[in-house]
């Protein structure tokens, strides 16, 4: 079957045969909840039952995995978090605009419901912005980067299967493809910067000028125009200070806005785009910073700790210990990353049991070492098939989720899927 399971049923002995003529479609019912589905299967047919648009797309899905006949019974079925998130990172290695689409096609087939896409780094820009034309012709130079129709058609494509697209527009820091692009935008305006050709963290950062907000500002505009959802990610993490702290512009600012200093910079430059995304009727989404709590009305998303800790609800949990699926399968197949480079295994993924009462979970794709689709595919499959048990809250018994796995990659593979080998 294909993964994830349904949460609850009760099957009996029997089956019948589904086909278009015996599946029959009833009024939604509120009380299943959004996403949630029903389905009785007995000697007149099968009867399927939604709470809205979403539950009955999972509703067929799940008819989809029984193949030819639907074991008499009923199953009731809706997910534990309501965000169900995969990112990938196209900053770093450009990913074809087919690529993200079929990608999001493997996500609804899983039951997950974000694409969270990382468009912008130090490595590269590669979302099309009409107002500054050179963080693209400077940022995207020699990878690539979408165009305005290439995201209505990705925004459209992933809306028809009940995924929603969330940008991330980095800011202050993750900025270097911008400032090479737009130099008045750092803390050096007379430098010259390339778009950074090696990993890690970029020391050049946003400068704090009232000017560079207004840019930010303007770009988070174009980026709402073309992402209708409610989430808008500006990264907000990993940002150094040292040139804040070394620049007397930025000293001056910092002392005119009251700030304890150059470290707390960050967290201010984050609320204001906060502020800015609430007027427009959007919630800003970062990183989460343990020296810094997110600014109120925000989402954090926690990737250093595995827990939302005390009173934090508004929070997508991200640890890097569970969900990042670019770290190596296991220590015997590196996946192409360096061998120094962390091991995630599949086991892992799926006993990972997030807090309930979050708003949700997500597993991440960083692209430094995935320079093609394949490498992508190779590293999340069969992993995000543990991930997705474990977002729709179905991840119980290992070794029968081994079982129904095999036949499941299987059938990944015949549709094309490069996945990688299954290591328990």
């Amino acid at each position: 079957m294909i993964i994830p399971r349904p949460r609850s049923s009760a099957l009996r002995d029997g089956s019948v045969a589904v086909h278009p003529g015996l599946v029959r479609l009833a009024p939604h019912d509120p009380a299943l909840g959004e996403e949630g589905y029903r389905v009785e299967a007995g000697p007149p047919g099968v009867l399927l039952t939604a709470g809205g648009p979403a539950g009955r797309f999972y509703g067929l899905r799940t008819l989809e995995q029984f193949g030819p006949a639907v074991p008499y019974g009923t199953i009731e079925d809706r997910p534990r978090y309501g965000w169900r998130g995969v990112l990938l990172d196209v900053a770093r290695h450009f990913m074809p605009k087919e690529f993200v689409l079929r990608l999001i096609d493997l996500i609804a087939a899983h039951k997950l419901n974000v694409l969270h896409l990382h468009l912008t780094d130090d490595q590269g820009w590669r979302l099309e912005i009409k107002r500054y034309p050179r963080l693209t012709e400077v940022g995207a130079a020699g990878g690539g980067f979408y165009t305005r129709e290439d995201v209505a058609e990705i925004v459209a494509h992933a809306a028809e299967r009940f995924v929603t697209v969330v940008p991330e527009i980095e800011m202050p820091g993750h900025a270097q493809a911008a400032i090479a692009a737009y130099p008045r935008l750092g803390n050096h305006p007379d430098r010259r910067l390339g778009v950074w050709d090696g990993w890690g963290i970029s020391e050049h950062v946003f400068n704090l000028e009232e000017s560079t907000l207004a840019f930010c500002r303007d770009v988070l505009d174009e980026v709402i125009e073309l992402f209708p959802g409610e989430f808008v990610h500006v990264g907000g993490e990993e940002c150094p200070h040292a040139e804040w702290a070394a620049d007397p512009r930025a000293l001056r600012r910092i002392g005119e806005l009251g700030l304890s200093g150059p470290e707390a910079a960050r967290g201010w430059f984050v609320g204001r785009m906060a502020e800015h995304l609430a007027a427009r009727g959007r919630r800003l989404v970062s990183w989460d910073d343990p020296a810094q709590p997110p600014p109120p009305g925000t989402t954090a998303m926690v990737w250093l700790e595995e827990r939302a800790g005390p009173g934090r609800d508004d929070v997508v949990l991200t640890p890097h210990t569970r969900t990042y699926l670019d770290y190596r399968p296991s220590p015997e197949d590196p996946g192409g990353l360096p061998a120094p480079a962390p091991v995630l295994p599949l086991a892992e993924v799926y006993g990972f049991a997030p807090d309930p009462g979050v708003r949700g979970v997500q597993c991440q794709l960083w692209t430094e070492y995935m320079p093609a689709p394949e490498r992508v595919e190779y590293m999340a499959f069969p992993r995000l098939c543990a991930f997705a048990e474990v977002a729709w809250g179905t991840a119980g018994d290992y070794g029968e989720f081994l079982a129904r796995l095999g036949p499941h990659l299987d059938r990944l593979r015949a549709q094309g899927v490069n996945a990688g080998p299954l290591i328990p």
